[in-house]
């Protein structure tokens, strides 16, 4: 080898030796799920009495907390272990199957490939332990009562009607989940009679926990001789637990009485005089006005829940002397928008009863030279002294696009603890077209009793009418709303839901919802008017 041709390698050498060897990258993403090859037992195979399942697919696999959301219907008596080699999954039962039995196996998201987690589609598989394979099918669709909208991977379970047990009280032998549409379906199941529940089981303990889960029931009992569709309902907020008294104990300076869940109304009973409210949904709360300490005394209370539950008990009332500061005073005003109808509701809700009022110190003001005072006889308290307001009528103070200051100056009100209310104050006025929007339409039922409300952004309730079949709701900010409809089918003036205790259905709910867009939200400009939001609906049997 010439000196040039040594030279030739050392430098090639030397460019390959600083040279990084690396993996190719890959090629594309791969999107493609598993694909189930074969099982044993195979889909559909009768008298199969072995203690394993076994699934072969196309590719390597793995599971994804399979022992706690693998779906096995009816349900089993034990458990099963996992075993898996490459594209093979074994699961391993400790007990054995129930005689003369179909069962189905739902893995829904339980079983994913190995490298981009990708989910076999509709993976179900079905054998028998008798001679024949049951085939009947229940399905339908899960939706939420308060927005209409589809509820996923609720869990939905099946009791036969002659079962002592449902959704709140034990977990049901026959299981499913919805889809992302909220559609469910059962499938190869005898024939019969059943019960069809639904919830969002956030604990997976296979039932409805109602003081904290959305759940819901399918009203008639299904009768099972053929396949069935359209067996859809909603879920709701329904706490059926019987009503009881949680704590009832002194509190710094107060004496308070949580119940286990809300209240709807309540009495108290006792030889002193009390000054009491609601603090909370679930606690009442009792004021020292007489400022006796140590002393006790006998205390009735009733109180009521949403189910009717009634509680009648006796307790021991007393107070305590605390260097804990009170609760300070605290106020809200009312409409929040600045923006009122011509007729209008004035509103100050305090977090405390209310035991003085200086009408004097309370103001109607256009400008300085126009001030006016509020008549005592368009005053109305409510009953703990919380909450005071007036209708007024703001054409008697300015015209539209004027200004009107509502003054509450400083001590015009006194609370049960002697402490006095900061100066009050809010500007309102008659919004011009120009100013705020307005949606408008008409309601088409022949229920004989109905709520229109209209839901602002955060889902809150914020204008409501009672049987008004061409509505308005004008003076509206800028922003996204949604009108629904309440069927008032005991004329309440409320929305009641659904009792599972005495199977009473819950009361319609019926969206406006876009024709074309299929949309629920109604999107508000100032100086817009939105027509045509109407809504229709026929009352049928189960409203």
């Amino acid at each position: 080898m010439t000196r040039i041709q040594m030279l030739s390698t050392a430098i090639l050498l030397s460019i390959l030796g600083c040279a990084r060897i690396s993996s190719p990258t890959g090629g594309p993403e791969d999107k493609d799920p598993p694909i189930l090859i074969t099982s044993n037992p195979s889909d559909g195979q009768t008298q199969y009495n072995q203690k394993t399942v076994t699934l072969v697919f196309n590719e390597a696999v793995t599971t994804k907390s399979i022992e706690n959301n693998l779906i096995i219907t009816p349900s089993i008596g034990g458990n099963f272990k996992t075993k898996i080699k490459r594209n093979t999954v074994q699961l391993l039962f400790d007990s054995a199957w129930r005689a003369n039995t179909t069962y189905s196996f739902n893995f829904g998201n339980t079983i994913v490939d190995l490298n981009e987690g990708n989910i076999p589609e509709n993976l179900y598989l079905s054998f028998s332990t008798g001679e024949t394979i049951d085939s009947l099918s229940i399905s339908g669709k899960i939706t939420n009562l308060y927005t209409s909208e589809p509820v996923k991977q609720a869990l939905v379970s099946l009791y036969p009607a002659s079962d002592t047990l449902n959704i709140t009280s034990g977990a049901a032998l026959y299981l499913t989940k919805t889809d992302t549409a909220g559609n469910y379906k059962f499938q190869n199941l005898p024939s019969g009679n059943f019960l069809v529940y639904a919830a969002v089981d956030k604990n997976n303990n296979s039932k409805a926990d109602t003081e904290k889960e959305l759940y819901g029931f399918l009203m008639d009992t299904v009768y099972l001789t053929e396949n069935i569709a359209q067996q859809s309902f909603s879920l709701q907020r329904l706490n059926v637990l019987p009503l009881a008294i949680k704590t009832n104990r002194h509190f710094g300076k107060y004496y308070d009485i949580t119940f286990n869940k809300p209240i709807t109304s309540y009495e108290l009973e006792s030889d002193i005089p009390l000054s009491h409210h609601l603090y909370s949904p679930d606690k009442i709360r009792i004021y020292n006005t007489m400022e006796t300490y140590g002393d006790s005394t006998n205390l009735v209370i009733n109180a009521n829940d949403s189910i009717d539950s009634r509680l009648k008990q006796i307790v021991k009332l007393y107070f305590n002397e605390s260097n804990l500061e009170g609760d300070k005073l605290t106020h809200d005003i009312y409409p929040s928008s600045p923006y009122i109808s011509n007729i209008f509701n004035l509103k100050v809700a305090f977090n405390k009863p209310i035991v003085a009022y200086n009408s004097e110190k309370v103001i109607l003001q256009k400008d300085s030279l126009n001030q006016f005072s509020i008549p005592d006889s368009l005053m109305t308290w409510n009953r703990s002294k919380t909450e005071i307001s007036w209708t007024l009528n703001a054409s008697n103070y300015i015209e539209p696009g004027e200004q009107l200051q509502a003054i509450f100056e400083k001590g015009a009100f006194v609370s049960v603890e002697a402490d006095t209310s900061s100066l009050i104050q809010k500007a309102f006025q008659v919004a011009k077209s120009e100013d705020s929007g307005l949606i408008q339409g008409t309601i088409t039922t022949d229920a004989p009793h109905f709520i229109i409300q209209l839901i602002n952004n955060q889902g809150n309730v914020i204008r409501e009418l009672y049987n008004i079949k061409n509505y308005t709701f004008n003076n509206l900010d800028a922003g996204n709303y949604k009108v629904r409809m309440i069927i008032d089918t005991n004329n309440n003036k409320r929305h009641d839901v659904g009792n599972i205790l005495t199977r009473t259905p819950s009361e319609s709910i019926i969206f406006y919802t876009d024709p074309i867009s299929k949309s629920k939200t109604i999107s508000v400009k100032k100086n817009w008017e939105i027509g045509d939001i109407n809504i229709s609906h026929t009352v049928n049997n189960k409203d």
